[in-house]
C-alpha cells in the first residue's frame, strides 16, 4: 500500500491497472478516480456500483466482471465500499477478479477507517476480505495526510493548473486551510484563473483579491483570539467588520470559543467536534490556548457573543463601538 501522493506518477505511467483505494477522504477518492480516467487516453466507458446499495447490485457487479463481450471494448468498473460485499459473494468476487476476460480496469474503494500501527508508523487495512483481494490491485492509501505532506500536494495541484506557487504562498495556504484538500484545490484553481495576465505573483497581488484577503484576515483574527492578543483581536475584528461584515467576526469568535470550551472541559484534549469546525493550523493551537483562558472567561465570552447575536437579529445594526465594547467585556480590557 502506497500513499496517494506517491501513486500519482505510477497512475500516469500505467493507468490500465486495477486500483484499490482505501481510506475515508472523499476528495482524494474523486481526484484519484478522475486521474485514472484522464490518464486512460482511450476514453473508456465507466460504470459505478456501490456494495452498500440493495443486494441485487452485488449480482450486477459479478455479472459485469464475468461477462465476456466480443463486440464491446473494455470498461472502467468502479466498485465502492467493497468491504461491504456479502459473505456469499466474496469467493465469487475473487474468482471474477482472477478471470477478468475483458481486461476491464477495476477501481475498488474501502471507505472505512484504516488502522494505524504505531510501531511501523503506517496505516493498515482492517478488513480481512479487503486484505485478501490486495494481490489483484495497486493499493492506494487515500486517508487525509499530515500537514507536513501538504506542500507536496500543493505542488501537484499547482501543476494541474500550470500555476507555479512560491513556498511562501504555499505556506500561507497551509496555515489558512490546513489539510483541507478541497479548499486548497479550489483556491489554487481560482488563483490560476486570476493570474493568467499577471507576471509577478506575490503576496501584494494576492491581498488585492476579496476572498484571499478575507480568509487571511479571518485566519489572523483566529490566531489573535487563541494567543489572547487583545490589541490584535481589536484591530483585526474592526478591519473585518468594516470590510466584510460582522457575521465573519462573530463566526470566528464563536468557533474558537466553542473549541476552547470543549477542550477545557475535556482536560486539554481537542474533541472531534471541534476539529470538524476548524481548519488550518489553528487546530494545533487550541489545546495550549485553552490553558491560557479560564473557564469563566470562556463562558463569559460565549454568553456575550450570544447576546450580541440576538441583538443583530432584532436590530440588524452593530457598529464599531459596540464591537469594541464586546471585546472589552470579554477580556475586561481597558
Amino acid at each position: 500500500m502506497i500513499k496517494a501522493i506517491q501513486a500519482i506518477q505510477n497512475i500516469k505511467k500505467n493507468p490500465q491497472s486495477n486500483f484499490l483505494l482505501v481510506g475515508d477522504n472523499d476528495f482524494l477518492y474523486i481526484y484519484i478516480k478522475n486521474l485514472i480516467k484522464k490518464s486512460n487516453t482511450d476514453s473508456l466507458e465507466s460504470i459505478t456500483f456501490d456494495c452498500s446499495d440493495k443486494a441485487s447490485v452485488q449480482d450486477d457487479i459479478l455479472n459485469s466482471l464475468s461477462a465476456i463481450d466480443l463486440f464491446q471494448s473494455k470498461k472502467i468498473i468502479i466498485i465502492k465500499n467493497i468491504n461491504k460485499i456479502s459473505k456469499k459473494n466474496k469467493d465469487l468476487f475473487i474468482n471474477a477478479l482472477s478471470n477478468n476476460e475483458n481486461s476491464n480496469i477495476i477501481i475498488c474503494t474501502d471507505s472505512s477507517f484504516l488502522g494505524f500501527d504505531y510501531k511501523s508508523k503506517k496505516n493498515f487495512i482492517k478488513s480481512q476480505f479487503v486484505n485478501d483481494i490486495t494481490p489483484f490491485f495497486n493499493v492506494i492509501d487515500i486517508t487525509v495526510p499530515f500537514e507536513s505532506e501538504m506542500g507536496k500536494w500543493i505542488t501537484v495541484f499547482s501543476s494541474d493548473f500550470d500555476f507555479p506557487i512560491s513556498n511562501k504562498i504555499a505556506n500561507n495556504l497551509i496555515e489558512i486551510f490546513g489539510n483541507n484538500f478541497s479548499a486548497i484545490y479550489n483556491e489554487i484553481s481560482k488563483l490560476s484563473v486570476l493570474a493568467e495576465s499577471v507576471e509577478d505573483i506575490n503576496e501584494d497581488w494576492l491581498d488585492s483579491f476579496y476572498d484571499w484577503k478575507k480568509n487571511k484576515q479571518i485566519w489572523e483574527l483566529n490566531y489573535a483570539i487563541c494567543d489572547k492578543d487583545v490589541d490584535k483581536v481589536m484591530s483585526s475584528g474592526i478591519s473585518i467588520l468594516n470590510q466584510f461584515g460582522l457575521l465573519y467576526v462573530l463566526n470566528s469568535f464563536f468557533t474558537i470559543f466553542e473549541a476552547l470550551f470543549f477542550t477545557k472541559i475535556n482536560n486539554g484534549t481537542i474533541t472531534d467536534f471541534s476539529r470538524n469546525n476548524l481548519r488550518g493550523k489553528i487546530i494545533t493551537k487550541i489545546p495550549s490556548s485553552s490553558e491560557s483562558y479560564t473557564l469563566e472567561e470562556i463562558e463569559r465570552g460565549i454568553n456575550l457573543l450570544a447576546g450580541l447575536d440576538k441583538k443583530i437579529k432584532t436590530r440588524n445594526i452593530i457598529n464599531e463601538s459596540e464591537f469594541t465594547n464586546l471585546v472589552t467585556q470579554i477580556y475586561r480590557y481597558e
